[in-house]
C-alpha cells in the first residue's frame, strides 16, 4: 500500500483593541514538514497585516493582508529547499504566527501544513 501525504492545519485566534503586533507560538514540529499556506480573516478595523516565521525566518515572501469577510490565502514557494518563502520545517523548528500591523479587533490565523510521505509517526 502507498503512503500518501498527509496535511495538517494550525489554527489560532487572537483578539484584542486593537490585537497587537508581535509573535504568537503556535507549533513545534515532531518531524519535517512545508507550511504550504497562510490564511488570515479580520473582524473590525481597516487592515491588518501578517505572516507567519519559522524561528526568525518569514514563511511568506511578503506579508498577507487579512480579510474581512472571507479568507485572504498567501502560499509557499514550495520550488524553494530553504529560506524565506519556502514553508520548509525541520523537526524542532517552531511556527509562529506574525501580526506586523493593523487595527482589527480579532484575527483568526491558519497554517496549513504538508507533512512528506515518507514520514513515520512514532
Amino acid at each position: 500500500m502507498a503512503v500518501q501525504r498527509r496535511f495538517l492545519s494550525i489554527p489560532i485566534r487572537l483578539t484584542g483593541a486593537p490585537v497587537a503586533a508581535g509573535d504568537t507560538v503556535v507549533w513545534r514540529a515532531p518531524f519535517g514538514c512545508r507550511v504550504t499556506h497562510i490564511r488570515a480573516h479580520r473582524t473590525g478595523g481597516a487592515a491588518n497585516a501578517v505572516n507567519a516565521k519559522i524561528g526568525s525566518t518569514n514563511v511568506l515572501s511578503a506579508n498577507l493582508t487579512a480579510g474581512n469577510g472571507a479568507f485572504a490565502s498567501g502560499a509557499t514557494d514550495q520550488t524553494k529547499a530553504s529560506g524565506v518563502g519556502s514553508g520548509k520545517m525541520a523537526a524542532g523548528d517552531v511556527l509562529a504566527f506574525t501580526v506586523v500591523s493593523g487595527d482589527g479587533t480579532a484575527l483568526v490565523l491558519q497554517a496549513d501544513i504538508e507533512i512528506d510521505k515518507d514520514v513515520a509517526e512514532l
